[in-house]
């Protein structure tokens, strides 16, 4: 499991004699209740679970709510299988990340735990090639997370356009999963509608503008997803996951349709 120790920038004087393994599942997610997600990503994420603010730092972060409690995701099952209809982008490239050097600023970094890293040629692809340069696998990568990165900034800037704008609320999530009370998760915010919707036009025009807009009308279309989590959920704590997972989703193993040589991330003309 991923801890924030284990996660070091990647850099050649340290990495160059590492081998890895494509993850071949999400046992690494099965700790994540909440993952951020960009706005690059919103045309999938809104079907496929609730999106939420929750402040990192001083500053609020949009968030994938993927547990109906802290450390546990009902999207992974115990075979480590993903269960859901979009795997985030912040998933996808384990053992590879985001780190936030400082505000508007990421790495890319490794993390050093994972069991897909090995000092052994046999077991993997180098990250490195003799003149220290990333190789093609992983530069594609490193590509990949790019990307993301850049997509981090701007939904970050929108997010705080939405806090500043005064339209975030705090929500108190209620999950129903089969016990006698429901569950929650704290520190969470969503839009509040009447507070959006009495905007003046100016002040609509800004958020627009700064893309805020738009994720403020896919969190609120996202808030029926909690139904899907719920689901998951329940099925997650009886054990007996499989048949309603398929149920709820459809296709019951996503990774078998991921081609794991071509990451991608979206259209890279989208504006800043």
């Amino acid at each position: 499991m991923r801890s924030a120790a284990s996660l070091k920038p990647l850099a050649a004087s340290r990495h160059r004699g590492l081998y890895w393994q494509r993850a071949r599942g999400y046992r690494h997610a099965a700790t994540r209740a909440l993952v951020p997600i960009t706005r690059r990503e919103l045309p999938r994420a809104v079907g496929a679970f609730p999106l939420a603010f929750s402040h990192t730092g001083d500053r609020p972060v949009l968030h994938a709510v993927l547990g109906a409690e802290p450390g546990r995701s009902a999207f992974v099952d115990t075979r480590g299988r993903w269960r859901g209809a979009y795997v985030p982008a912040y998933l996808r490239a384990h053992p590879f990340y985001l780190a936030e050097r400082d505000r508007d600023r990421h790495v890319v970094a490794v993390d050093e735990s994972a069991e897909e890293l090995a000092a052994d040629a046999y077991t993997g692809e180098a990250l490195f090639d003799d003149s220290d340069s990333p190789t093609p696998a992983l530069q594609r990568v490193i590509d990949f997370l790019g990307a993301l990165a850049r997509s981090r900034v701007q939904t970050d800037r929108a997010a705080q356009a939405l806090e500043e704008a005064g339209v975030l609320a705090e929500w108190r999530l209620e999950l129903h999963v089969g016990g006698e009370q429901p569950q929650r998760l704290g520190g969470l915010y969503r839009i509040d509608e009447p507070r959006l919707n009495a905007l003046d036009a100016a002040s609509l025009q800004r958020l627009r503008d700064t893309g805020a807009l738009g994720l403020a009308y896919a969190q609120l279309l996202s808030a029926d997803q909690r139904r899907r989590l719920e689901a998951l959920a329940k099925a997650r704590s009886r054990e007996q996951h499989l048949p309603e997972a398929e149920a709820v989703f459809g296709e019951p193993d996503l990774e078998a349709q991921i081609d794991w040589d071509q990451l991608d991330f979206g259209d890279e003309s989208e504006s800043s």
